[in-house]
């Protein structure tokens, strides 16, 4: 297994391909990449997204990276919604599972124009040369699956590379957070290795 660092290498040198960056030799699949990462790695991980934010834009590899890191994303809904103290009134009263349940209904995450999704539509609208960074995965889990965020995703944001950092493991046919809990398949996205 390649270690994160050699992926997040790959990762920046992918970048400044500008096949990459316009979505060309894919066989018309969607520009969706996973970067899977041992979650001991987690501080590599933020540390080298911020570099790459900071050192990758438009004078310097012709793209901008947009990161949406959809924990912060959650909470923000949340406010909009004005229930954040039902939330967490639901989570010690009714459990976690119950929970994620209703979250799920509530950003309508079954709907291919759910609230994460149009949350990032409207924050890309009139963006062009731009790669996508989707982060703060793990710290969503369990109450948002990776798989239901990307299932509806390809279907809104097609002509932008997207990555998606994921701690755990991505086999190219299913996802396993934090190596341990098995989520539902995802066949789309190409692994970054």
């Amino acid at each position: 297994m390649t270690d994160t660092k050699t992926k997040l290498k790959h990762l920046r040198d992918k970048i400044k391909n500008s096949d990459f960056q316009h979505s060309r030799g894919l066989s018309n699949e969607v520009s969706y990449y996973i970067l899977a990462y041992e979650p001991k790695d987690e501080p590599i991980i933020v540390e080298d997204i911020v570099n790459m934010k900071d050192q990758l834009n438009k004078e310097t590899v012709g793209v901008d990276i947009i990161e949406f890191n959809v924990y912060k994303i959650m909470w923000e809904l949340i406010d909009e919604m004005n229930i954040h103290d039902e939330v967490i009134d639901m989570e010690s009263e009714d459990g976690i599972d119950y929970l994620a349940e209703q979250l799920n209904n509530a950003f309508d995450m079954t709907e291919s124009d759910n609230k994460f999704v149009k949350y990032m539509q409207d924050k890309l609208e009139c963006k062009t040369d731009v790669v996508v960074f989707v982060t703060g995965i793990g710290q969503i889990y369990p109450l948002i699956r990776a798989h239901k965020i990307l299932n509806t995703m390809h279907q809104i944001i097609s002509d932008i590379p997207v990555v998606l950092f994921y701690p755990g493991k991505y086999d190219s046919l299913s996802l396993s957070m934090f190596g341990e809990a098995k989520e539902d398949n995802y066949y789309r996205a190409f692994q970054i290795n």
